[in-house]
């Protein structure tokens, strides 16, 4: 045994005896040796499944009968099947992988989008790139697709896995249920990571005023698709709309590659600390009672021509915010007079909620002053609440929001201040109608032919 063990020891230290080049040159070799035995285990594979083979030998299934003889879990034979069957179609990826091209690694990712018409182009896009480089190549596109077409971002929820210790975890369930009882509810995965992330994000808490912006995290967004992106771990990653909505509510603006300039948040700082002080820190939300990691929404949306005044802002936690920009949430009125409505039903605001949890003497109040005095004209909030209900009767029509907002600033422009949301949307759906000249001329023959 003894003697065993020094011969063994003499194999693995030999190498120290050789110079790098003659290391280097085994190693590339070894790797071509290997990659022509993928290729060859392929060919071998789409015969076992074809005939059945793992039958003749008293096999449940073809996964047991890969892990007996080839010692591959479950996970690693299901994808080298994928692979193979994948490969009997593709003849010049095949021929890639068995001549030392490419590596059974970057085969593996090219199968996921070549098919027979495309497969030379993927060939021709990969060569001189690493496995890294290939999984950006492929990402975003489907079977079927070309290297030169648009990616189209995969914004499935993703799988992450971690290894922590027993006492960890005992800690990880703490926070779970201090998160529980803060939220009035089980959190789900995601939104349990969500709050961690934003406790280290957030920073100190003690150390903001209310003022700055939240989100400080860099987002592109594509001019042309709409399709934004959020940086981060040294990787550009695709995000949601809901998510992009939730960033725009409250950021701040660091120009573009075009345009660069100093940091401006939108909201302004004055405004933010009031809006923080004026709704006590907490979710408006009745019966939330979370007090962190809450962001500044705008209850009116920017893209439907509301304001930053403090009456249009109000404070939510990233869960309800969230379930807000996912449509499962409503929220109109004027802070703090909101309304909170779900799907199955509407809940008021508690009484309570509206007032300030002690009277505010004047040594007392915030600095900022009061909304009503520094933050726009009450009627001109009004208008645009009608303004944006009468955008979204319009697209109910299915009339683009892009031509709903032109035809009320149009219907706008012949009606006073004062007028009702019904006058105001008549008015802009006459303004429809007579944009639409085969409309006009449908309605006028009807109109004849009933005389």
């Amino acid at each position: 045994m003894q003697r065993r063990a020094e011969m063994m020891g003499n194999v693995f230290t030999g190498g120290e005896r050789r110079s790098w080049q003659d290391i280097d040159r085994e190693l590339r070799a070894l790797a071509q040796r290997q990659r022509a035995l993928d290729a060859e285990e392929a060919i071998l594979l789409c015969a076992v499944v074809r005939r059945e083979i793992w039958r003749q030998l008293g096999k449940a299934s073809l996964l047991e009968y890969l892990e007996e003889v080839l010692g591959y879990g479950p996970k690693a034979a299901k994808e080298r099947v994928r692979v193979a069957m994948a490969l009997d179609e593709l003849p010049v990826l095949h021929a890639a992988l068995e001549n030392g091209e490419q590596s059974y690694s970057a085969i593996k990712e090219l199968t996921r989008v070549a098919v027979a018409k495309t497969q030379t182009e993927w060939i021709d896009a990969a060569r001189g790139k690493n496995v890294r480089q290939i999984e950006d190549l492929v990402a975003g596109r489907r079977r079927g697709d070309r290297p030169t077409d648009p990616p189209v971002p995969d914004l499935r929820p993703r799988i992450v896995r971690f290894e922590i210790t027993t006492a960890t975890l005992t800690r990880l369930r703490q926070v779970q249920q201090v998160l529980a009882d803060e939220c009035g509810g089980q959190l789900d995965d995601d939104a349990l990571v969500s709050a961690m992330c934003d406790a280290i994000l957030d920073g100190h808490a003690a150390a903001d005023d209310g003022g700055r912006a939240r989100f400080q995290i860099f987002t592109t967004v594509c001019e042309g698709c709409e399709q934004a992106w959020q940086h981060g771990g040294g990787r550009d990653l695709a995000i949601s709309q809901t998510d992009l909505a939730i960033a725009e509510c409250d950021a701040q603006r660091v120009g573009s590659d075009r345009e660069p300039g100093t940091a401006a948040q939108d909201v302004a700082p004055k405004v933010r600390r009031f809006v923080t002080f004026r709704d006590r820190k907490r979710c408006t939300v009745p019966g939330c009672r979370a007090a962190r990691h809450i962001d500044v929404h705008h209850i009116v949306p920017r893209y439907l021509g509301g304001g930053h005044e403090a009456e249009n802002l109000t404070l939510l936690c990233s869960g309800h915010h969230r379930a807000l920009h996912d449509g499962r949430l409503t929220i109109t009125g004027r802070a703090p007079s909101l309304v909170v409505a779900w799907p199955n039903g509407v809940v008021e605001p508690d009484p309570a909620d509206l007032q300030p949890a002690q009277p505010m003497t004047p040594q007392h109040q915030p600095h900022v002053g009061h909304a009503e005095s520094r933050h726009g004209d009450p009627s001109n909030y009004d208008w645009t609440v009608k303004k944006t209900q009468a955008m979204q009767a319009l697209k109910q029509l299915d009339i683009a929001l892009s031509e709903a907002r032109m035809f009320v600033e149009q219907a706008a422009q012949q009606l006073p201040r004062n007028a009702t949301f019904e006058q105001l949307f008549r008015a802009a759906l006459r303004v429809f109608r007579q944009s639409q000249p085969a409309f006009v001329s449908t309605t006028a023959a009807v109109r004849s032919a009933n005389k």
